[in-house]
């Protein structure tokens, strides 16, 4: 805030001059299925409003670029000298853009480091890298469970709740996409044995590959017996399920927060959202992405200075409350906001997943995207859909996943 109250004097006297700010904004590259929902961005209007009320001469050039497509729009604009100066994207991608010299850290200024103080330890460990910060954070989002509340009165708050909900003919979805299905892993007390998998380190010294390979095997042999059920769907990923539940055929489903306005908006006050089921193991594992603001490598001193304002705005508690409070899909990244939990069973739903989502699953999300994760994630899947329908044996495929365990 200091930076842009600064700015504006200067902004003032650029005779009416238009300046503009470019920021290019990147969807979650396996959501295409909810483009139109992002393009809806009446959640941003509260900090464009502030940026323009500090900034009346500033236009906001938004540009949307597929994540498959953004390093070579990177290279082309910037062989130009036409690159933007603000980037919103994912922190894994934040992270190896700056690995790849195509975004530049942030700076070590005061200002940016009071900005800083305000964001979640955790959240900023995951845009550290040698390089410095990639990226600031502006929103996270998260997995829970959403549900039609006509034919589900109450959400499942456990797998044997889940799976007796399926059986009294309330059709219940599961995805075999790893990220998707993450959740269980946690519900059955079995993420400390596929932790290995997933970063490429060995498992820690007071594990033992025998108890490991029980934990997984008890992994495979419940996804099993739950596809047995007629009651249970087995759908390929998030779109499939968000589908289903849409048309009715499916009455629980995990669900990505991101999708609730797309759900609210074919089933109204009947869709249902809560945090997903706990199991013999503990609470559930959900997922989570963060969303940040990467600064572009072709941006003149004060477009620079623009940009990092724009970025401190979007942190203001004000304007984090008001995003949080119109799409009821996002949480702020500021961790002084306080969200009103007691006025919204929706927020109360997403706050919670998004405790249990930073006490277990966050340090693994950049792990997920790592090339270790991305060698190993298609055999998980394939053994997940292969146990499923029987071509696997339970016992066979907790044998190929514990193949993949890098050895000490």
């Amino acid at each position: 805030m200091l930076v842009a109250l600064a700015l504006l004097p200067l902004l003032q006297g650029c005779f009416g001059r238009q300046l503009t700010l470019h920021v290019v904004v990147v969807p979650l590259g396996s959501m295409h299925w909810l483009r139109a929902s992002f393009r809806d961005r009446r959640e941003w209007q509260p900090l464009l409003l502030q940026f323009r009320a500090l900034h009346p001469q500033v236009a906001v050039d938004i540009t949307e670029v597929e994540e498959a497509d953004l390093r070579d729009y990177l290279a082309r604009a910037r062989s130009r000298g036409l690159g933007p100066d603000l980037l919103l994207l994912r922190a894994p991608v934040a992270n190896s853009l700056l690995a790849a010299d195509l975004v530049d850290p942030l700076p070590r200024q005061p200002e940016l480091r009071r900005s800083l103080a305000l964001v979640q330890p955790a959240d900023l460990r995951r845009v550290s890298s040698p390089r410095g910060l990639s990226g600031l954070p502006f929103l996270a989002d998260t997995t829970l469970a959403c549900y039609d509340r006509r034919r589900v009165a109450a959400a499942p708050t456990s797998l044997a709740a889940l799976l007796a909900l399926a059986a009294q003919g309330r059709p219940i979805g599961l995805a075999l996409e790893p990220t998707s299905l993450w959740w269980t892993a946690g519900a059955l007390g079995i993420q400390n044995a596929v932790v290995p998998l997933i970063t490429g380190y060995p498992a820690s010294t007071s594990a033992t590959e025998a108890g490991d390979r029980a934990a997984i095997l008890r992994w495979l042999r419940w996804l099993h017996q739950s596809a047995l059920q007629s009651g249970v769907d087995i759908a390929s990923g998030p779109q499939e399920l968000t589908e289903g539940l849409e048309s009715g055929r499916l009455a629980w489903i995990p669900c990505y927060s991101l999708s609730l306005r797309r759900l609210e908006s074919r089933l109204g006050r009947n869709l249902g959202v809560a945090p997903l089921p706990s199991g013999p193991g503990g609470p559930p594992t959900p997922f989570g992405s963060l969303q940040v603001w990467s600064l572009g490598q072709d941006s003149s001193p004060f477009q620079r200075q623009l940009a990092l304002a724009l970025a401190e705005i979007s942190l203001n508690p004000l304007v984090q409350r008001q995003i949080t409070l119109q799409s009821r899909m996002v949480l702020p990244a500021n961790r002084f906001v306080t969200i009103p939990v007691a006025s919204s069973g929706r927020l109360a739903a997403l706050a919670q997943a998004q405790d249990q989502f930073r006490h277990s699953s966050a340090p693994l999300v950049t792990s997920f995207l790592a090339e270790p994760a991305q060698r190993v994630l298609p055999t998980i899947e394939t053994v997940f859909s292969e146990v499923t329908v029987g071509v696997m044996t339970p016992e066979q495929g907790a044998e190929v996943l514990m193949g993949l365990r890098p050895r000490p």
